[in-house]
């Protein structure tokens, strides 16, 4: 049994789990994308029948309507040789780097560039995110002089963690977290060999992980990457190299504020700064689900009833809590390292669950941390519990080996308590109605059998102890049962799809991209049609808009200002002021499913008596009609009128007196005489997501108004002289034009973004002279 001491079998072992979790992808064609959900539960696919019998797991339905649809427009423009750095497609247009999910600058985005199908390479990000986890853990386990079979055993627990399975389909959020055991290996390694090429890996661990698309995750990924630096300059020797370590650390900030500082103009500019609320708190009841995960149910088997499986998941193997424990209460004063990770673990914990700690980092209202589900924190409590178990594993062993008959029932009635205790729960009918108690029995006899082959096998163990052989049976035989464990749970939540509906084509999906256009559609649709196919939209689902677009439509639902919804802007279908706004808004296209008619939800285009709509699209599921009576998306106004006031001017500007064709209501005067009766003429030469070019001809100084939303970033040229843009109708956007032929150019070029390249610059500049002062001035060598 000389092979667990072999140094390639940690590496087999891991990538073999690895090829176990992905054979659908590599053997049977399919893509880790739920692809079966959308051709069944999403228009316009699942409009036409395209498939609709059983899907595996219907939890995941921002893939579909973000995060793919979103990574698609980046690839597609970045191949254009541009960056997108504005979406025009949601919102009426809205930051697209600074919407950190969109993970722009991400590099394993070069994945993309493979020659294969786009479903296929983002198969290959999504996969590649447990066996990079498995990898990182097992390289920082090794580092800290852990045995193989130990290293294994945390690697496996990390890799198939809660977080990192339930958020695995989105390729954000666990790769915003998943490089930390390999930045801790990297300062391991430098404070070790004294070698600045690991510092510098270590720095750019930190863009990575800000760059990957979850900053809620990634402060995260920083708080435990600082705090670790900071605990070994408290206890090392060579205080000096950890000082430089911290250093290192925060030229990996400024090598990533391209994307965050973006991130923090967008952040002020949206509806986010402004909620803080006490959200995805994890009850304390919940802690049954670290021992087994679908105690309260799994919404693969449609039969959770409690709580939020995604968010609130810190599952890292029954076995690895149990490792965990033994190594946190038996061996916290022998291994400054372990105190570390039980520090961590329990304050995550606290951070995570409904406690005192909690609930202070509320009332601080502290950004992003306070405005977003509390119970993400966890996966640092399951990475700590991966480390602890792999630190108590070798331990464990010699306890065993040393211990006594009555030691050995200790442990085994602690473990037996525990799964007393689970039990206890829906035997006495604690969950309330039978079927809540049915499911617990049931989702319990699978963690319990593998807590009692624990015992069992720590039994027989002990009695053939003296035996080499047994030894190592045992330790295979544990790393087994891990694995098989964990493989379940990552196996019973991940869908592999058919890679044929993943964005099938429709009929109606074909018009879309057949008649492509700066005026607007509208549908019941976000993201998986307006930004997959590139057709503008009024409308948009993510946490991050402009906030006064959110106000503008608000006011047309119930006619005062409100604050915006929190992460969904819908277009009130039938309000008063609904057909002035969607005309105003250069809403030309009615996409509409022919089963929606007569629905609450559908735009009733019906009830309009004249011949407005014109039907320009047909097929046997979907009809597109042409509203003959939208505005240009850019049009010239002679008269306008400032009004400074919030609620006053949205109220001037679906007032009966205003004619929005022929009038703007602005914040600030143009310092232009006003014409009530103007000729002009405008149009649009070139619409591209950040660059906009219009021509427009007039009798007199006015205004040029494009319905665009006004941000920050936007820049007005006219006839090559810089102009200022005017906020206008509230959200938008209008600049004065002289009396004559003007050419217009709208051109995003933020400043958020500009300085951000340059402290990147700065950063890793700073990287290289580190380098050079370490090496050279301090005398620690060269690599």
């Amino acid at each position: 049994m000389n092979i667990i001491k072999n140094k390639f079998f940690a590496a087999i072992f891991i990538l073999f789990a690895w090829l176990v979790f992905s054979y659908p992808f590599f053997f049977k064609g399919l893509v880790p994308y739920p692809s079966l959900y959308q051709a069944n539960a999403f228009p316009p696919w699942s409009a036409y029948g395209i498939y609709q019998g059983p899907i595996k797991n219907s939890a995941m339905p921002d893939v579909i309507t973000q995060i793919y649809p979103w990574k698609k427009y980046s690839i597609d423009t970045l191949k254009q040789g541009e960056i997108p750095l504005w979406n025009p497609y949601s919102f009426s247009g809205t930051p697209h780097l600074a919407n950190y999910q969109s993970a722009l600058l991400f590099p394993l985005n070069l994945i993309f560039f493979l020659p294969f199908s786009f479903a296929v390479n983002w198969s290959i990000l999504v996969l590649l995110q447990p066996l990079i986890a498995g990898v990182g853990m097992l390289l920082f386990l090794r580092s800290c002089r852990l045995s193989i079979h130990s290293s294994i055993l945390g690697a496996i627990s990390f890799m198939f963690c809660g977080f990192i399975v339930t958020w695995m389909s989105y390729a954000t959020l666990a790769y915003a977290i998943l490089f930390l055991p390999l930045a801790l290996f990297f300062v391991n390694k430098f404070l070790e060999s004294f070698k600045t090429r690991y510092a510098i890996l270590m720095s750019l661990t930190v863009p990575v992980s800000l760059f990957a698309g979850h900053f809620q995750t990634s402060l995260y990924f920083l708080g435990a990457l600082f705090a670790y630096i900071f605990f070994l300059f408290l206890t090392v020797k060579t205080k000096k190299k950890a000082a430089f370590l911290m250093l290192f650390f925060f030229c990996g900030i400024l090598i990533a504020m391209p994307q965050v500082l973006p991130s923090i103009e967008l952040y002020t500019n949206s509806v986010r700064e402004e909620i803080i609320a006490r959200i995805g708190v994890i009850p304390l009841m919940y802690i049954p689900a670290l021992f087994a995960p679908d105690f309260y149910g799994n919404p693969v088997t449609r039969n959770d009833w409690f709580g939020h499986y995604a968010e609130w998941n810190g599952y890292a193997g029954a076995i690895p809590l149990i490792l965990a424990t033994f190594s946190s209460i038996v061996l916290w004063r022998k291994d400054k390292r372990i105190l570390f990770f039980l520090a961590l673990a329990a304050f995550s914990f606290l951070l995570a669950f409904n406690t005192p700690i909690n609930y202070l980092f509320f009332i601080l209202k502290i950004p992003v941390l306070s405005t977003s589900a509390a119970s993400r924190i966890i996966v640092l409590f399951s990475f700590s519990v991966a480390v602890l178990a792999a630190f108590g594993f070798d331990p464990f062993i010699n306890f065993i080996k040393k211990a006594t008959l009555r030691k050995l029932l200790i442990i085994s009635t602690l473990v037996f308590l525990i799964i007393i205790a689970l039990w206890a729960v829906p035997f006495l009918k604690l969950l309330g109605d039978i079927e809540k108690n049915t499911i617990a029995q049931s989702n319990l006899k699978l963690p319990s059998l593998i807590l009692f082959a624990f015992v069992f096998s720590t039994g027989v163990f002990f009695v053939f102890k003296k035996s080499k052989i047994i030894v190592s049976l045992f330790i295979i035989l544990i790393l087994v049962i891990v694995s098989f464990d964990l493989l379940r749970f990552v196996k019973k939540w991940q869908p592999f799809d058919p890679k044929d509906f993943v964005f099938p084509d429709t009929g109606v999906s074909k018009f879309y991209e057949s008649n492509k256009t700066e005026q607007r559609y509208l549908g019941a649709f976000t993201a998986e049609n307006a930004v997959y196919y590139k057709i503008q939209s009024l409308e948009g689902y993510d946490p991050l808009f402009p906030e006064r677009y959110g106000e503008f439509i608000k006011y047309i639902y119930i006619g005062k200002k409100v604050p915006s919804e929190r992460s969904l802007v819908k277009f009130p279908k039938d309000a008063v002021d609904t057909e002035k706004a969607f005309n105003f808004l250069g809403v030309s296209y009615i996409s509409h499913k022919k089963s929606d008619t007569g629905k609450v939800w559908s735009f009733p285009f019906w009830s309009y008596a004249d011949d407005r709509f014109e039907l320009v699209y047909e097929d046997e599921a979907y009809q597109v009609f042409k509203n003959n009576r939208a505005y240009g998306r850019a049009f010239v106004v002679g008269d306008y009128e400032v009004e400074k006031s919030d609620e006053r001017a949205l109220s001037k500007i679906f007032s009966e007196n205003t004619d929005l064709k022929t009038k703007a209501i602005l914040e600030k005067d143009p310092q232009i005489s006003k014409n009530e009766r103007i000729n002009s003429k405008s149009k649009i030469i070139s619409y591209e997501p950040t660059e906009i070019d219009i021509e427009a001809e007039t009798d007199s100084d006015s205004i040029l108004v494009l319905t665009d939303n006004y941000y920050p970033g936007w820049k007005a040229y006219i006839n090559g002289e810089e102009k200022e843009i005017l906020r206008t109708d509230y959200s938008f956007r209008g600049v004065a034009i002289p009396k004559g032929k003007s050419h217009i150019k709208f051109v995003y070029d933020p400043n958020s973004f500009r300085y951000g390249v340059y402290l990147a610059v700065l950063g890793l500049l700073s990287v290289l002279l580190l380098s050079l002062i370490y090496n050279k001035k301090l005398g620690y060598g060269k690599n």
